[in-house]
């Protein structure tokens, strides 16, 4: 990352080849991967250099694999990380990853769920943001899905995004 590589990689994000994207944003994910204070600069240097709006665009790419890749990076790049939060929601984030809860296959629906999971619940427009997407509604429905990854991501996503919330609290009990 110090020697330059994460503008390269946001603009190979944007390459006409599909796996030279998966890989770009599996590369960024790596790179923003929260496990100590070192990696928060990275997670910063990639929203910085424009990346949560191209990541955003490949949720709806047609290759699944870059989709689902794009959803674990925007997973990294929050974590942890209320700034990258506010920046990722702005770019309208929550719808994209909402749709994948609805339509995609269970590792991508698991994905959008974990990266959901990451942004923090206490800001009111996030919250907001949330709820006009329908994200807890179509997170509880995943909480009877067939593949067990799928229930999980969706139980933790609804124990920090709403368990304020005495039904969705209810819903976890069972």
């Amino acid at each position: 990352a110090q020697a330059g590589a994460i503008p390269v990689l946001v603009r190979l994000l944007s390459d006409e080849r599909s796996l030279v994207r998966e890989q770009a944003a599996a590369a960024l994910g790596n790179l923003a991967f929260y496990q100590q204070e070192t990696n928060r600069g990275n997670q910063v240097a990639i929203v910085e250099a424009g990346a949560a709006p191209i990541l955003i665009a490949l949720l709806s790419d047609k290759a699944e694999r870059i989709a689902e890749t794009a959803a674990g990076t925007l997973r990294n790049i929050m974590a942890r990380n209320h700034e990258n939060q506010l920046r990722v929601v702005q770019a309208q984030a929550i719808p994209a990853l909402v749709r994948l809860l609805e339509i995609g296959r269970p590792t991508l629906q698991a994905e959008a769920a974990a990266a959901l999971r990451n942004i923090s619940p206490e800001d009111k427009m996030f919250k907001a943001s949330l709820r006009s997407a329908r994200a807890i509604t179509t997170l509880r429905q995943l909480l009877d899905h067939t593949d067990e990854r799928v229930r999980q991501e969706a139980r933790d996503a609804l124990f920090v995004l709403a368990n304020d919330d005495p039904e969705v609290r209810e819903a976890l009990k069972g």
